[in-house]
């Protein structure tokens, strides 16, 4: 998996299909879609961005006519694009109640599992979140985990990005690692760190987060695209693909 600092020189761009006359971003400017580095829903394969959320939001754009460009930077960057300027989104975005109000969102478009790893051979052990109060967790900066955990006042030391975690884990740096199944674990092994599962914290829902400023035509354009790709089963096949 490329690092953080790859991924920001890589800046890779797909060209979306060409707006159909009469559709909702006719008259309008093509939609920056950003997104990170986040094995299986967006990640980098060679010269163009995949994952189960790529292919969904590609489909959505097409369905709704909308124009479009994909960036694939770190996850600070591609969030706060969308959050400041106009006719930026960003994927794939936890939707928390927190961030609920500060985008215009087409959702859901995937699912991901917060959970907490261990070392491997670690004799920390937890029922709940409230047993490891006083463990310090590894994160990374601008997730939604770390900012939940931050909230309800657990000690987090946020890392640059998530492929920073497991050696600081194996190396004794953080007690536990907040972070996704899937990713966490090919992260881990990417690292050639062995890992254990010591609990989930929650599913949850992963939209695409439009700037305020976005058409509402667009986002709703692309909701109903998403709508029935989902009505088909279309949608959900692309999601099982990861599996």
């Amino acid at each position: 998996m490329k690092s953080f600092s790859a991924i920001a020189l890589l800046a890779t761009l797909v060209i979306g299909p060409a707006v159909k006359p009469g559709t909702a971003m006719a008259q309008g400017q093509t939609l920056i879609f950003n997104t990170e580095e986040w094995f299986p829903y967006n990640y980098a394969k060679g010269d163009s961005v995949v994952g189960t959320a790529t292919e969904l939001v590609k489909r959505i754009a097409s369905k709704a006519g909308i124009p479009y460009t994909i960036t694939l930077g770190p996850w600070n960057r591609s969030y706060n694009n969308a959050l400041t300027l106009p006719n930026h989104c960003v994927y794939s975005t936890n939707i928390t109640e927190e961030r609920r109000p500060l985008f215009k969102w087409v959702a859901p478009i995937e699912n991901a599992r917060w959970v907490v790893y261990k070392k491997k051979g670690s004799l920390i052990e937890a029922k709940s979140l409230e047993d490891l109060r006083n463990r310090v967790f590894g994160g990374y900066l601008g997730d939604a985990i770390a900012t939940y955990l931050k909230n309800n006042d657990f000690k987090v030391e946020e890392a640059a990005s998530d492929h920073i975690n497991p050696r600081k884990l194996e190396a004794g740096r953080i007690d536990v690692w907040a972070t996704y199944d899937a990713s966490g674990l090919k992260l881990a092994q990417d690292s050639e760190v062995e890992i254990e599962l010591v609990l989930p914290i929650r599913d949850n829902e992963l939209g695409l987060a439009c700037n305020k400023m976005v058409d509402d035509n667009a986002v709703m354009a692309m909701q109903k695209a998403l709508n029935e790709l989902n009505a088909s089963g279309e949608a959900d096949a692309i999601r099982k693909s990861k599996l």
